[in-house]
């Protein structure tokens, strides 16, 4: 059984302070390699990228664990220079002010080619940073949200941000390629996949999305240590918020990234293995029907 920990709290660091503790915590162990990945594919304000204030709370509590090092990173998306997004989006400043001890980005890292079994949907394979082979345990902090052509964007397709320009060139955009596109997104996840989840739906796009859409303000932060059930409760608090029909009218589970993920033994195989515990949360049993 995996727990997902949901928190409301108008103060965000809260929010993501009880998440945590009702998840279980990290379980970081002392003198790791901590690695802190936010959501900064553009310089879109949120929900188009991160909170400021979770990450601010991610590092924090990363911190109690007395960890060797805690480094922040992300890699924006393809013509974007990462370091000014982080900055423009105050991500850089946070990390700075809560005294990481690196602040890197993806752009013009040392990659190795992979092509990992499972990821047939990936002709060519995929190339990642040498850098994360060093990292000791992964936090990732995706936004809860709809995207215009991958129906949605949360802890599964934050791993796109480890791929390179090259590899995201390979990704389908377009109406039409759903079930192609979420294969590609669950089968990035075969390799230095994320070691827990704080996701941000203290705002959320429930239509179009990534960068713009229909506004919703949860004022909600999800913990998990399984990706699955991470973005199995996303999608249900989506449904409670009401979002477009691709997800409204339709299974959970049969949800391309959902379903290629279970296949491919990701995470949680189906609601049954899922416990939310929740503070804060009045839409709580509606949340939990929606896993369906």
């Amino acid at each position: 059984m995996v727990v997902v920990g949901l928190s409301r709290n108008k103060d965000t660091l809260e929010s993501v302070k009880a998440a945590l503790e009702l998840a279980g915590g990290l379980g970081i162990k002392k003198g790791s390699t901590v690695l802190i990945r936010p959501n900064a594919n553009t310089a879109d304000l949120p929900p188009g990228s991160t909170n400021p204030e979770v990450l601010r709370g991610a590092i924090r509590a990363a911190k109690e664990y007395d960890p060797e090092k805690v480094i922040v990173a992300e890699k924006s998306m393809t013509t974007l220079d990462t370091e000014k997004v982080l900055k423009e989006l105050g991500l850089w400043q946070v990390a700075e002010a809560e005294g990481v001890d690196e602040i890197l980005t993806f752009d013009q890292m040392k990659r190795r080619h992979v092509e990992p079994k499972g990821a047939y949907s990936w002709q060519y394979g995929f190339d990642v940073p040498e850098f994360l082979e060093s990292i000791d345990y992964m936090i990732a902090l995706p936004v809860i949200k709809t995207h215009w052509t991958a129906t949605f964007t949360m802890g599964l397709k934050s791993q796109i941000s480890i791929t390179a320009d090259r590899d995201r060139r390979q990704l389908p955009h377009g109406q039409g390629w759903d079930k192609l596109f979420g294969n590609m997104i669950a089968e990035s996840n075969l390799v230095h996949k994320p070691d827990f989840y704080i996701s941000d739906a203290t705002k959320c796009f429930v239509t179009e999305g990534p960068n713009i859409g229909t506004l919703r303000e949860p004022d909600i932060v999800l913990a998990s240590s399984d990706v699955i059930a991470n973005d199995a409760v996303g999608l249900a608090l989506l449904k409670t918020l009401g979002t477009v029909p691709k997800i409204q009218n339709h299974s959970i589970w049969a949800q391309p990234q959902i379903k290629r993920a279970v296949e491919l033994n990701l995470g949680v195989h189906s609601r049954e293995e899922i416990t939310i515990k929740s503070v804060g949360a009045g839409e709580i049993e509606e949340i939990i029907a929606n896993l369906a």
